[in-house]
This record gives C-alpha cells, structure tokens and sequence, in this order.
C-alpha cells in the first residue's frame, strides 16, 4: 500500500484515529510521514497539556481565594470564626447561623440529602392525635354524604367509628 499522505513511499505504519462524527478511520503513512505526524501530534498535545494547565492553575487560585474568603467570616456576636466552627463543629450562638449562612446552606444540605431547612419532627402523641382528627373529618364528611342521599343505616355504623374514635379509639 502506498503513504496516503505523500502518494509517493510505501506505507509501513496504520494509525486509527476517531473523526470528528466518531467513526474510527485508517491512515497509511510511509516512515517519513509517520514522523512528521508524530512531532506535529507531539506538538498539538503539548499546546492542549499547557492550555489545561493554566485552566487548572486558574481553577485551583479560585478555589484558594474562596476557602480564604470563608475562614474570614466572623460572628459578630460571639466573634466566632468560621474556621474555628470548621474545626469544632460547633457554633458559639444562635446569631453564627445568620453569620455562616452562606457557608452552612451547602454544607447542611449535603448532610441532610438536599434538604436544607429544618422541617423537625413531630412527637408520636401529637402525630397519633392529628391522624385520629384527620380520620374524625373524613367520616363526617362521609356521614354527611350519607344522610343526604338518605342512607341512614350505614350512616348509623360511621356515627358510632365517629363516637368511639372520640372516646379513644379502643372500638375502632
């Protein structure tokens, strides 16, 4: 086979490359254009290693400037340091959560799966009592609906659930 690239010399090396629709294509190069096109390649990956080198140094500055950014920020209460909370895990007052807001959003939100506002928990007792009074409400809803469509027989059996989850729900 002969060199793609000068026409000329016999082709001693394939090389694969993918092209720009990402199909893999076949280069038949002799000996002189082979190394022609490895110093070209050699200098294209040189320009592209020392392109990203900067982005990264650019990057990494950045990221140096925001962590110093953040270890500055003081409660001006309790004159704690957002570097020291880092350390201790632990704000001096209620006002350091004012203070910190900015740098404790993402830091509560990756802890707490996404959420970042405090939702709480609701005691069993109060949890049990809303779920009675939810229940309470729908069957009188229901009561009403049966009255009226004058089914007072089944109506009669939700009046005493209604009673008997007023009285504490032992004959539910």
């Amino acid at each position: 086979m002969i060199c793609q690239k000068c026409g000329e010399n016999k082709a001693i090396i394939a090389l694969q490359q993918l092209n720009e629709a990402g199909k893999v294509e076949s280069l038949y190069l002799c000996e002189n254009c082979a190394t022609k096109e490895a110093l070209a390649s050699e200098k294209d990956l040189v320009k592209a290693m020392d392109t990203f080198s900067e982005v990264a140094l650019d990057f990494l500055t950045l990221l140096q400037k925001e962590e110093s950014a953040q270890k500055k920020v003081v409660c001006e209460n309790c004159n704690l340091s957002f570097e020291e909370f880092l350390q201790t895990n632990r704000v001096g007052c209620a006002e350091c959560y004012s203070a910190f807001e900015e740098q404790l959003v993402p830091i509560i939100g990756r802890v707490q799966n996404g959420y970042k506002k405090h939702v709480g928990k609701v005691p069993v007792e109060i949890e049990r009592a809303e779920d009675v009074q939810n229940e309470i409400n729908r069957l009188q809803d229901k009561l009403a609906d049966l009255v009226k469509n004058e089914e007072f027989e089944e109506a009669a059996v939700i009046r005493d659930e209604i009673r008997a989850l007023k009285a504490g729900g032992e004959d539910k």
